[in-house]
Order: structure tokens, then C-alpha cells, then sequence
């Protein structure tokens, strides 16, 4: 887990979610997001790491935080294959919390560019199965909407829940200073 020392802000980026909803910078305000990018038909790394954040998620509104503060984003970054209704089925079976968002390509690489997030489809003329390439890591936004955290694998639950206890508690510090007149 590696927290910036300043957070970065993000700049407005237009997606939309599993439930045709449009998604965007001020979906996240206010919560905390952890946002993981990734494809439906990718066998390995996106439903180890779903099941990891929906473990991650279950400790930390158990123990940490209430449920409506957070939300988790699986970011399809395969818009092509991944709909909004495939998107809703497969985040439902990790977790019916979980938010399926996708976009155009040039809105994703948007946001992806932003968090210094790296993928790439590998397309074929004449096919419909291709090879995606992406990262592993999530990425933590804080309720001010700026990039906080980067979280790689291997995911401890116990680790990430203990770090995120000790973030939430900085980031409520720092907003209470900001908000006192000197």
C-alpha cells in the first residue's frame, strides 16, 4: 500500500455505469472509492482481485467505516464486450454493492491516464476474442475526490483494513484543520 503524501486531484472524466447511469468525478465525492480496472473475460487477475475487495470491503464497513461511505468500481476497460447489463451481472456475483462502470475508450484512458493506470487491447481484424492487458493494482480515492492510495498485490485483508483504519482517520485530522480559521 502506497499512500501519497498529496494527494493528487482528478480532473472530470465522463463514464457510465452498470445502470445506464452517467459516472463521473462527483460519483465519487464523498466516498471513499477503491476503483479497480479490468475486464469481464480476463480468467485470472480481475476475479482474484474482486473477490479480495469484496473480502476488503466486508472488514472495513464491519469494523471501520459504514457501508454508505465506500463504494468499490470494477472499471471495464473492454467496452466493447462489456455492457452495462453484463457488467451488473458480473459485479453481483462478487458483491451486489459493487459498481460495473465502463466508457468509451478515449474517456477511460481519461481516467486511466490520470491514476497512471496501463492497459491495452489487443485487437484483431475479423475477431471477437482478443487479448486485454492491464494492471493489477487498486487505487484509492479519498472523499475529496483525489487519488490517495495505490494498493498492489498480494492483497492482505488484515493489512489493508489496519492502513485504511489509520488513512481514514489522517484524512478526518487534515479536514479539521482545514477547516478551522487560524
Amino acid at each position: 500500500m502506497t499512500v501519497l503524501v498529496d494527494p493528487k486531484p482528478l480532473r472530470e472524466f465522463f463514464l457510465v455505469d452498470h445502470q445506464n447511469h452517467e459516472f463521473n468525478l462527483s460519483t465519487l465525492n464523498g466516498k471513499w472509492s477503491f476503483l479497480f480496472f479490468g475486464f469481464i473475460q480476463c480468467p485470472d487477475i480481475c476475479p482474484t482481485t474482486l473477490v479480495s475487495l469484496s473480502k476488503i470491503r466486508s472488514q472495513i464497513t464491519k469494523e471501520i467505516i459504514a457501508p454508505e461511505q465506500t463504494q468499490f468500481i470494477f472499471i471495464s476497460v473492454d467496452p466493447k464486450r462489456d455492457t452495462a447489463q453484463k457488467l451488473k451481472q458480473y459485479t453481483n456475483y462478487f458483491d451486489s454493492s459493487f459498481i460495473g462502470v465502463t466508457g468509451t475508450e478515449a474517456e477511460l484512458h481519461n481516467l486511466a491516464n490520470q491514476l497512471d493506470v496501463t492497459f491495452n487491447l489487443q485487437y484483431k481484424p475479423n475477431q471477437s476474442d482478443y487479448e486485454v492487458i492491464h494492471t493489477s493494482a487498486v487505487f484509492l480515492i479519498n472523499p475529496q475526490g483525489q487519488y490517495q492510495v495505490l494498493i498492489t498485490p498480494p492483497f492482505d485483508i488484515e493489512t489493508i483494513s489496519r492502513r485504511f483504519s489509520i488513512l481514514k482517520k489522517i484524512n478526518t485530522l487534515n479536514l479539521t484543520k482545514i477547516d478551522k480559521p487560524l
